[in-house]
C-alpha cells in the first residue's frame, strides 16, 4: 500500500512536469526503503535509525500533500537516541494514521508533533496532531463509526499485545481526542510509553 501511493506520487510528478520534486521524492522513497530493510533485519533498532526513517516518511508525505501540513519532531534532555533501542516502525504507523485521517481533511494548514521524553517509568513518545478528530475521520470513512472506533482500539492494542510478545517490550499506547475551548475537534494524540528495565 505504501509503495504503490509512493509510486503513484512520484508518476505524478513526472505527469505534471515537475522533474525536480519527482526527483527528490524518489531520493527520499529509496533512502527510506534502503532504512526499513535494513531496520527489518533486527528485533531492535536505534531509536536515532528509527527517527531517520520517520522523518522521511514525514517528509515524503509533505511532498505529496503539497505541503499542508509542518511537523516537528522534538526530544527531550537525557534522551540519546543513539544508546535507546526499540521495535523497527513502531512509531511509523500512528503518525500515517495522524497524517491520513487527521491531517489529510483539515481545511486549513496541519500540524504534527512527535515528542521524546524520558519519565519515572521509561521512555514516553507523543505523536501529536490537530486535525479533525477521530470522530469526523470515521464519518468521512464509513456509517459504522462506532464499529470502526472500536475496531480501531482493537488494533492498537493487539500491535501493543504483538510488540510485547515478539520483542520482550513492554509497550502500551493510549489514545486521546483533543478538544478545542469551544468543544470542537482539535486532533489526536497518541502516547505510548516503553518502559525501562526490557
Amino acid at each position: 500500500h505504501f509503495v504503490f501511493n509512493c509510486l503513484s506520487s512520484i508518476n505524478r510528478f513526472i505527469l505534471v512536469n515537475e522533474p525536480d520534486e519527482a526527483s527528490a521524492y524518489l531520493t527520499k522513497f529509496s533512502r527510506l526503503i534502503r532504512l526499513i530493510l535494513d531496520n527489518s533485519r533486527s528485533d531492535r533498532v536505534p531509536l536515532d535509525r528509527e527517527l531517520e526513517a520517520l522523518r522521511l516518511y514525514i517528509e515524503m508525505e509533505v511532498m505529496r500533500f503539497g505541503n499542508r501540513f509542518d511537523y516537528e519532531i522534538s526530544i527531550g534532555p537525557g534522551v540519546q537516541p543513539e544508546h535507546i533501542e526499540l521495535p523497527p516502525l513502531l512509531i511509523q504507523p500512528y503518525v500515517e494514521n495522524a497524517i491520513w485521517h487527521g491531517l489529510m481533511h483539515k481545511k486549513d494548514k496541519g500540524k504534527l508533533a512527535v515528542r521524546i521524553f524520558s519519565q519515572q517509568d521509561g521512555l514516553c513518545i507523543v505523536v501529536e496532531d490537530n486535525g479533525i478528530g477521530r470522530n469526523r475521520a470515521m464519518e468521512l470513512k464509513s456509517k459504522s463509526a462506532v464499529i470502526q472506533k472500536s475496531h480501531g482500539l482493537q488494533v492498537t492494542a493487539e500491535r501493543m499485545e504483538l510488540i510485547r510478545e515478539l520483542y520482550g517490550v513492554n509497550a502500551n499506547a493510549a489514545i486521546e481526542d483533543l478538544y478545542a475551548e469551544d468543544g470542537s475537534p482539535a486532533g489526536t494524540k497518541v502516547t505510548i510509553l516503553l518502559a525501562t528495565g526490557n
